[in-house]
C-alpha cells in the first residue's frame, strides 16, 4: 500500500476530532440534532485550520443513513464513499479553476436534479472568492432560494473578496488559527500514535513555524521525519527550517541579558555564516524574551512546552535582569522584526537591535533617586550652619547649587573683612523696613508686590506674574511673563519709579531694578540654583519655561 501523508491520514472523521474550532463544531452539531439545516454556509478563515474538513463532515452527517444525533456513523455506504471521494451527491468545486459564468450556469442546471441517494445534494465550493463578478451574479438567485434538497457550503480564505450580496445569503462561520498549545498537544498525540521517537524541544519550533495551521504543521512534520531518518530532533529540525537551534537562541538571549555586545554580535555572525534565516532568529528571540518576562512576572503561567531544565535556565537568566529591562529588550526586538521584513539589509537591522539591547540604559528606581536627594540635603544643611568656609571637597555641583539656594545670605561685615551671617531664625521686620537678606528674595519681593497692589492695583496685578531671579551689585533682576501690554505698562516712567521705590524700601542692597520679559525669564529660570541642581542630578536639560497654573485651575 502506498504511503499516505500525515495531513490526509489524520484528517478528522468526526466533529469531535476537529482541533481548535469548538464553537463552530458545537453549533453545527446542535443544528444537526435539531434538524435546523441552513441552505447556505460560509466557512472563512486562514489556511489549514479545518474549513474544508468541517464542510465534508457536515456533508457526511447530512447524507449518513444511520446517523444518531449529530455525528455520522462512519460505517454506512454513504460515509465510506465520501471518505473515498466517490459519493456522487457531494460535489466539490474548486473556485480557482471553475470561476467563470459558464461553470456557474452548469451548476444552476444541475441543482434541479434530485440526489442519487439520501435527502440532500451538497455543493462545496472551495476558494469561492476566486469567482468572477459575473459568476457571483449568476449564482445569487440560486444561492438565496435553492431547491429544498440542495445545501451550499462556501469556503474561503478571503471573505472580504466576496460581494455583500453573497455574504448576506449565507450563514457565516469564522475559523480561527489554532492555538499553539492545542497544536502542540495534537502533534504529540500523533507522534505517539505513529510510534515516532521525538525531542520535546522540537515541538515549539514546529508549532511556531506552522503559524496556527494544523495542516502546515503535519506537512512540516512529514518533511522533518524524512530529514531525520524517522526521528524528530530539535537541532535537525532547526537546520531544516533554516532557524537557530534552541540552545543557540538561549545563548544569544543570555548575551543580551548580560550586556555582552561582542557575544551577541558573534551569535548573529554565526547564524549568517551558516545560512540561517535571521528573521526566524529574531522571532525566536522575541519568543524567548516573552517567556522570560512571563516566568518573572507570573511564575504560575509557565509555558507548558518547557521542560523543567529549560524553565530553570530561563529563571536563572531572568534573575539577572529587571522587568523594565525585559520590556525594553522585547520592544527593541519586536521593532527589529518589523524592520527586518522590509529592510534590504536584515543583518544590519538585527545587529543594531543587538547593540541597542546590550547598551540599554541602566534603570534607576525612584526610591534610589529620592535617597540621593535626601542625602544631599542633609549634608548641605550641615554645611550651611557650620561657619562660612567654602564647601568641603566632597560636595559636588548638586550640593553646591542647593547650598546657594538654601543657606543664609552673607552680607559685608562692619570691618569690611570677610562676611557675617545673619541669625538663622530671623524675626519678621515691621512693614516699611528692609527685608533681612536671610529671608531671601522671594519674601522681599512678595512685600514689594503687596505694596504696589495697595497703591496701584493694575500695576500690582502685572507684578503678580513675576519672579525675582538675582540680586548682584545692587541690581535686582526680575523675570516677568507677559505680553506687549505689560511691557508698555512697566516701561512707563512713573510706574517704574514706583516699583523701584518699593524695592529699595523692602529689599536691602537693591538700588536698581531690571525687568526681563520672556527670554529673560527663561534665562533667569535656567540659572536658578534649584533648576541647576535638578539638571545636574538627573542629567537633564531645560526644554521649556512655562508659568505655573493657578490653584484650582485646569493645570492642578
Amino acid at each position: 500500500m502506498s504511503y499516505q501523508v500525515l495531513a490526509r491520514k489524520w484528517r478528522p472523521q468526526t466533529f469531535e476530532a476537529v482541533v481548535g474550532q469548538e464553537p463552530i463544531t458545537r453549533t453545527l452539531r446542535n443544528a444537526l440534532a435539531a434538524n435546523r439545516i441552513a441552505h447556505a454556509y460560509l466557512f472563512a478563515g486562514p489556511r489549514g485550520v479545518g474549513k474544508t474538513t468541517t464542510a465534508r463532515l457536515l456533508a457526511k452527517a447530512l447524507l449518513c443513513g444511520r446517523r444518531q444525533g449529530s455525528e455520522p456513523c462512519g460505517a454506512c455506504p454513504a460515509c465510506q464513499e465520501l471518505v473515498a471521494g466517490t459519493l456522487v451527491d457531494v460535489i466539490e468545486i474548486d473556485g480557482a479553476s471553475n470561476r467563470g459564468i459558464d461553470e456557474i450556469r452548469t451548476l444552476r442546471e444541475n441543482v434541479k436534479y434530485a440526489p442519487a441517494r439520501g435527502r440532500y445534494k451538497v455543493y462545496i465550493i472551495d476558494e469561492v472568492h476566486q469567482l468572477t463578478e459575473a459568476a457571483f451574479n449568476a449564482l445569487l438567485k440560486t444561492l438565496e432560494e435553492p431547491p429544498s434538497h440542495v445545501v451550499f457550503i462556501l469556503a474561503t480564505t478571503q471573505p472580504q473578496g466576496l460581494p455583500p450580496t453573497v455574504l448576506s445569503r449565507c450563514q457565516r462561520f469564522d475559523f480561527k488559527p489554532i492555538a499553539p498549545e492545542l497544536l502542540s498537544v495534537s502533534l504529540e498525540r500523533i507522534l505517539r500514535a505513529e510510534k515516532v521517537e521525538f525531542d520535546a524541544a522540537a515541538l515549539p519550533l514546529l508549532v511556531r513555524s506552522a503559524e496556527g495551521s494544523l495542516r502546515d504543521a503535519l506537512s512540516l512534520l512529514d518533511t522533518a521525519l524524512a530529514y531525520g531518518g524517522g526521528r524528530l530532533e530539535a537541532d535537525s529540525l532547526a537546520h531544516l527550517l533554516g532557524a537557530s537551534a534552541p540552545a543557540q537562541v538561549r545563548a544569544f538571549i543570555g548575551a543580551l541579558v548580560a550586556r555582552d555586545g561582542a557575544g551577541a554580535l558573534e551569535a548573529i555572525d554565526r547564524a549568517a555564516r551558516e545560512g540561517e534565516d535571521l528573521s526566524l532568529l529574531c522571532r525566536e528571540v522575541v519568543e524567548g524574551l516573552r517567556r522570560l518576562l512571563l516566568l518573572k512576572v507570573a511564575p504560575r503561567l509557565s509555558p507548558p512546552d518547557l521542560t523543567p531544565a529549560e524553565a530553570n535556565e530561563l529563571r536563572a537568566q531572568g534573575a539577572q535582569v529587571g522587568e523594565e529591562e525585559l520590556l525594553y529588550l522585547l520592544r527593541v526586538f519586536v521593532e527589529a522584526e518589523s524592520e527586518l521584513r522590509r529592510s534590504p539589509h536584515p543583518r544590519v537591522e538585527l545587529e543594531i537591535a543587538a547593540v541597542k539591547a546590550t547598551r540599554r540604559p541602566v534603570p534607576m528606581a525612584i526610591e534610589s533617586v529620592l535617597a540621593r536627594v535626601e542625602e544631599a540635603e542633609v549634608r548641605l544643611r550641615q554645611m550651611a550652619f557650620v561657619g562660612g568656609g567654602p564647601p568641603a571637597p566632597a560636595a559636588g555641583p548638586v550640593q553646591q547649587s542647593l547650598l546657594a539656594m538654601e543657606s543664609p545670605t552673607r552680607v559685608a561685615s562692619p570691618t569690611g573683612r570677610g562676611t557675617a551671617r545673619q541669625p538663622s531664625d530671623p524675626v519678621a521686620p515691621p512693614v516699611g523696613s528692609p527685608i533681612a537678606p536671610s529671608e531671601g528674595l522671594d519674601a522681599g519681593w512678595r512685600r514689594v508686590v503687596d505694596e504696589v497692589v495697595r497703591r496701584k492695583p493694575a500695576l500690582g496685578a502685572v507684578l503678580e506674574q513675576s519672579t525675582p531671579v538675582a540680586l548682584a551689585e545692587g541690581k535686582l533682576t526680575v523675570a516677568l511673563l507677559g505680553n506687549h501690554f505689560h511691557r508698555e505698562l512697566l516701561t512707563d516712567r512713573a510706574n517704574h519709579d514706583l516699583v523701584s521705590e518699593c524695592v529699595q524700601r523692602h529689599i536691602a542692597g537693591a538700588r536698581r531694578l531690571e525687568i526681563s520679559m520672556d527670554a529673560g525669564q527663561a534665562a533667569g529660570t535656567q540659572g536658578h540654583p534649584a533648576v541647576q541642581a535638578a539638571v545636574s542630578l538627573f542629567q537633564g536639560e531645560v526644554v521649556a519655561v512655562r508659568p505655573r497654573a493657578e490653584e484650582g485651575g485646569e493645570g492642578q
